[in-house]
């Protein structure tokens, strides 16, 4: 079944997603964005033209300047939720994901945007597998009480930083905060505290058992092999942040990168 099947207003609330994703996140409605919005909702209708879609992006446009905007999104959430089956709901997912990577600044924002919108939709427990998609680092796993792929990647950032030689310098701090700031642009200072505090906490006591062996497989399933080059370019970057490459430090980075089907020249 098509979303479109059950009427126009769906194909509105689906334009009202898609712009509040793309505008709302960061103030900026980008020419590359609004195109793929467009061509995004034509490819989800079904025997409805061109001028219908243009119709819908306008009058999800009018809404999203009315004040009560908020309402209007909770209320196309609950919509879609309610008329959209599963399989066309991961679709509006992978279509959030793309529209929000279009500008190439996928923002903290537009992923806590798309996490929040699966979990509304409960899709996991629809049987929905979405672990690949770039929205997923920032979004808590189950069992894992808050615990997100972000955290995986600081735990071991800090592993790398402390435990081969025992010290965290203050340069290694700063570079781990520098790094975590990077993977979650537009994050608020205090979330990136408090996802430090949680990770050297977990580090110290490990109050769950959360080993650097849990942290490297949950990166290896949640974020996509294209970014993992990343994740072994800021790897050396905080081995080198105290001024020494130490040789337990570039084991440990070739270690990982073989796990991670890598190289680390």
């Amino acid at each position: 079944m098509d979303p479109l099947d059950q009427g126009e207003n769906v194909l509105r609330d689906l334009a009202l997603l898609y712009i509040a994703l793309a505008h709302g996140t960061d103030q900026k409605l980008d020419p590359v964005e609004m195109d793929l919005v467009a061509q995004r909702l034509q490819d989800l209708q079904a025997g409805v033209g061109q001028g219908t879609v243009l119709h819908a992006i306008k009058e999800a446009l009018d809404a999203y300047t009315q004040e009560d905007v908020q309402a209007r999104i909770d209320s196309a959430i609950l919509h879609l939720r309610q008329t959209v089956p599963p399989g066309l709901k991961a679709r509006i997912i992978k279509d959030l994901t793309d529209i929000g990577k279009a500008d190439d600044a996928f923002l903290y924002a537009e992923a806590a945007f798309i996490g929040e919108l699966a979990e509304a939709w409960q899709l996991d427990a629809e049987g929905e597998a979405h672990s690949n998609e770039a929205w997923s680092i920032f979004v808590a796993q189950h069992g894992a009480a808050g615990w997100t792929p972000i955290h995986d990647l600081a735990l071991i950032y800090v592993t790398l930083a402390h435990r081969t030689d025992e010290v965290l310098h203050r340069q290694e701090v700063d570079a781990i905060l520098e790094k975590i700031g990077e993977w979650m642009p537009g994050a608020p200072p205090e979330r990136l505290r408090r996802v430090w505090d949680e990770v050297l906490y977990t580090y110290e006591e490990q109050p769950e058992g959360r080993t650097l062996t849990d942290a490297v497989e949950a990166v290896s399933t949640t974020v996509p092999a294209h970014q993992r080059p990343a994740i072994l370019a800021d790897l050396q970057y905080i081995a080198q942040a105290d001024g020494v490459l130490l040789v337990e430090e570039r084991v440990l980075i070739e270690r990982l990168a073989k796990t991670w089907g890598l190289s680390s020249d």
